[in-house]
């Protein structure tokens, strides 16, 4: 008897377990809300993508996979969009909920790097 109780209560756990640890299918996809822009900072003079345009209010998230540290600043009066140094194998994440318009940017630390962000309504 005492062992049908613990095979029950095993089996309960279990599907208990099992179903805390399935996403529902209403709930958003893999990742949750993490942001899905990427840029990738690859060597000296290389970024991808190099052109990239979201909706205004998207997040940007800037990745250096470069052996040497960057920062990224736009190219218009007020340098609307910036990071910080960004060491080796590290990345900045930035987000403008007002930013509308086309944007050039380029690394501070290394000219070759350039690029072009447009933001759309």
């Amino acid at each position: 008897m005492k062992l049908t109780k613990l095979f029950a209560a095993v089996v309960v756990i279990t599907a208990l377990i099992i179903n805390a640890c399935t996403k529902h299918e209403a709930y958003i996809q893999a990742g949750g809300n993490l942001p899905t822009n990427y840029i990738t900072v690859l060597g000296t003079g290389k970024i991808t993508p190099p052109m990239l345009t979201v909706a205004s209010g998207s997040s940007i998230t800037f990745v250096n996979n470069h052996n040497k540290p960057h920062r990224i600043l736009s190219l218009d009066a007020d340098s609307s969009i910036y990071t910080l140094v960004i060491p080796p194998d590290s990345s900045f994440f930035y987000k403008n909920d007002t930013l509308l318009g086309t944007f050039a940017y380029k690394c501070v630390l290394d000219s070759t790097i350039t690029g072009i962000i447009t933001f759309r309504p």
